[in-house]
């Protein structure tokens, strides 16, 4: 049940971070929110599948 929330934990913040691209595209700095848009993704990839 642990790695069930972890992973959905980390499902939830790659999510907000593919949010912030889809919404960071239509203002006006794109590239600002997408370099913010990645850290988010990496951090949640990272949790998902990082040393444990």
């Amino acid at each position: 049940m642990e790695k069930a929330a972890a992973y959905a934990i980390s499902l939830g913040i790659v999510g907000f971070g593919v949010w912030i691209v889809i919404a960071g595209l239509s203002s006006s700095a794109p590239v600002f929110w997408i370099c913010a848009a990645l850290i988010a993704i990496a951090i949640g990839l990272i949790s998902a599948f990082g040393p444990t």
